[in-house]
């Protein structure tokens, strides 16, 4: 498919694509081929028709391209997958993470977690000290 449509380009149709990928305008392509601007644009036209592009530019480029034989990409048919969401990333910078990417439902679930567990670990935290201190004899006054 790619060949095809540069295969029915003509020889001076290729020079003028290679003269508009290198950023020249129509006259400056006229004087160094010794045509005339209208004629540099006919065949521009038509070149741009033949390949298939929306402009003189892209036809360049794309004619640039084959000549270098890179060949078009088609666009991938699988989407990129998500991050995970579950395990969560720590929600601190890290040696192998300096940067923290957290995706917003991830900061919410951290959020989730904190307010849980927090009051959990104040009140643990508050019976092991009444405990230590009923083993130890010493009383609150």
């Amino acid at each position: 498919m790619g060949g095809g449509r540069f295969s029915g380009l003509s020889e001076r149709q290729r020079s003028y694509l290679r003269h508009v990928f290198q950023h020249r305008r129509s006259h400056e392509i006229a004087y160094i081929e010794g045509v005339s601007a209208r004629a540099v644009d006919k065949q521009l036209l038509l070149a741009k028709d033949l390949i298939g592009a929306t402009s003189r530019h892209e036809a360049a480029r794309l004619f640039a391209e084959h000549e270098a034989g890179v060949e078009g990409l088609y666009p991938a048919s699988i989407a990129p997958s998500r991050p995970a969401f579950w395990p969560l990333p720590l929600p601190l910078p890290t040696r192998a993470h300096p940067l923290n990417l957290l995706s917003w439902k991830q900061v919410l679930a951290w959020g989730v977690i904190i307010a849980i567990a927090a009051p959990i670990a104040i009140t643990v935290a508050a019976m092991l000290i009444v405990a230590l201190m009923l083993l130890s004899g010493t009383h609150l006054r």
